[in-house]
C-alpha cells in the first residue's frame, strides 16, 4: 500500500483547501415563460448556488444574497442532500430559511426521476406559487439545459416583463 502523499486525486475530489478562489460573476437565472400552461409568470432556472466543483466555484453566500437581492420567494431543490454535500453547500437549505427563502426540498438523486406521487406534490405545491404570484426558482445540481437551435435569455437580476420571448413553443421538443 502506498503512503497517503503518493495517492492519486481523482476528478472528484473536492478540497476546501484549494486555492482557487470562488467565481464574482453573478449567478444566471434563465427564465421560462409559462404561457403555454395558461399561466403568466415565469419560472426561473439557475446552476447550484454555491457550487463547489471542478471548475465551478461558487460563494454560497454571495448567490444566496444575489437570489434574494432578485426577490426569490421560493426555491424549489431537487439536490439529494448527499449531493448537497458532495457539492460542497451542505448548508444551502439552512441558508435559504436564514433568508426568508421558501424552500421545496424533493431530493431527486442526480439523473434521476421522480414518482408519480412526488410529481403530483412537486406540480401541486408550484402551482400553488405561481397562483400565489410568488417569485419562484427550479435548482438541481447541473445547470439548466438550453434547448438546441435555441436560445435562452438570461437575467442575472430580473425576470422579463411583457411579450418578451425566451423559449418558443416547439422548444419543448428538444428538451
Amino acid at each position: 500500500m502506498k503512503p497517503p502523499s503518493s495517492m492519486q486525486t481523482s476528478e472528484f475530489d473536492s478540497s476546501d483547501e484549494e486555492p482557487i478562489e470562488d467565481e464574482q460573476t453573478p449567478i444566471q437565472i434563465s427564465w421560462l415563460p409559462l404561457s403555454r400552461v395558461n399561466c403568466s409568470q415565469f419560472l426561473g432556472l439557475c446552476a447550484l448556488p454555491g457550487c463547489k466543483f471542478k471548475d465551478v466555484r461558487r460563494n454560497i453566500q454571495k448567490d444566496t444574497e444575489e437570489l434574494k437581492s432578485y426577490g426569490i420567494q421560493d426555491i424549489f431543490v431537487f439536490c439529494t442532500r448527499g449531493e448537497l454535500s458532495k457539492y460542497r453547500v451542505p448548508n444551502l437549505l439552512d441558508l435559504y430559511h436564514q433568508y426568508g427563502i421558501i424552500t421545496h426540498h424533493h431530493p431527486i438523486p442526480d439523473g434521476g426521476t421522480p414518482d408519480i406521487t412526488s410529481c403530483c406534490e412537486i406540480m401541486e405545491e408550484l402551482e400553488i406559487c405561481l397562483k400565489n404570484n410568488r417569485k419562484t426558482l427550479i435548482h438541481s445540481c447541473l445547470s439548466p439545459p438550453i434547448p438546441v437551435g435555441h436560445s435562452i435569455t438570461t437575467a442575472s437580476h430580473r425576470q422579463p416583463e411583457g411579450p418578451e420571448r425566451i423559449w418558443s413553443d416547439t422548444d419543448h421538443k428538444n428538451i
